[in-house]
């Protein structure tokens, strides 16, 4: 029932947002003063991290993998990962379309976890975001070949925040008919976005097709270990439907500290998984934390 609630007064603060000039520009005056605050207190950050963040920008989405990001702790994350898509491989899917490992699992690997805390990454997510940054952990997923359209399968904009900073990580290879993220390039998404008068919620094929070109929509494929970084709030995307293989992957979350969406409670880890997660964290990494 609280999940309902929470559904139903998102999207009708999306709503009034979106359509009513008054709260716009009231929402709107607040978000630009705590950018220009914030802003003389961006970090630096490299060449090569500057053009992932101008391609997020100007695209919604850069394609990179973890090898070619090289941050620290990234070999002890390609471990916890594997060890977690082979429980999954081996788990029966029944009649559902996705599975994700359970808490006890997701945790037992706390360096999995803790890599989207690392401090050149989150002074990646901050120059995007334009704020501090909050983050969310690391869902592992695995999508099953049945075909169907649902849930996040389907076209939509996440409703989190004004940006969003998200980095998929493909677990095995991934083809243009393996679950690939799919999406509509920025420009081309936010012309869509207004002939469709779009707020929130799903969009079905035949009513993005009547406003994008079928030839412009993007499958963000690639090797085990690719990396899609992208803005899911600025962009029309789904994850396609798997059909000729599963898709197992991980997805990494960041929004600023402030969102819109009134998020529910985190999923209630016990003290003692708390503690693991937190455990030699520093205070710019703990105050990221939900």
């Amino acid at each position: 029932m609280s999940d309902i609630v929470s559904r139903v007064a998102n999207r009708a603060k999306r709503q009034a947002i979106a359509r009513i000039p008054s709260v716009n520009r009231l929402v709107l005056t607040a978000h630009d003063r705590r950018l220009r605050e914030y802003e003389p207190n961006l970090p630096d950050i490299g060449s090569s991290d500057a053009g992932l963040i101008y391609e997020v920008e100007r695209n919604g989405v850069a394609v990179t993998s973890l090898d070619k990001l090289d941050l620290p702790g990234t070999e002890q994350l390609k471990a916890a990962l594997e060890r977690l898509r082979t429980t999954l491989a081996d788990r029966d899917p029944g009649s559902n379309s996705a599975l994700k490992p359970s808490r006890e699992e997701l945790v037992a690997n706390p360096e999995m976890w803790q890599w989207g805390l690392n401090p050149r990454l989150l002074d990646i997510v901050e120059n995007y975001i334009g704020l501090p940054a909050r983050y969310y952990g690391a869902a592992v997923y695995r999508e099953i070949a049945d075909g169907k359209t649902e849930g996040t399968r389907q076209w939509h904009r996440d409703i989190e925040d004004y940006k969003v900073f998200k980095i998929l990580v493909w677990l095995n290879d991934v083809g243009p008919r393996g679950g690939a993220f799919q999406y509509v390039p920025r420009p081309v998404s936010d012309e869509a976005v207004r002939q469709l008068k779009y707020v929130a919620g799903f969009v079905s094929d035949p009513a993005l097709s009547g406003v994008v070109d079928p030839e412009r929509l993007v499958k963000a494929t690639g090797p085990q270990w690719t990396a899609v970084m992208a803005d899911p709030a600025r962009i029309l995307h789904r994850a396609s439907p798997a059909e000729d293989r599963d898709r197992y992957s991980v997805t990494f979350t960041w929004t600023s500290r402030q969102p819109i969406k009134t998020l529910p409670a985190a999923e209630q880890f016990t003290p003692a998984e708390i503690a693991r997660l937190r455990k030699g964290l520093d205070a710019r990494q703990l105050a990221c934390l939900a």
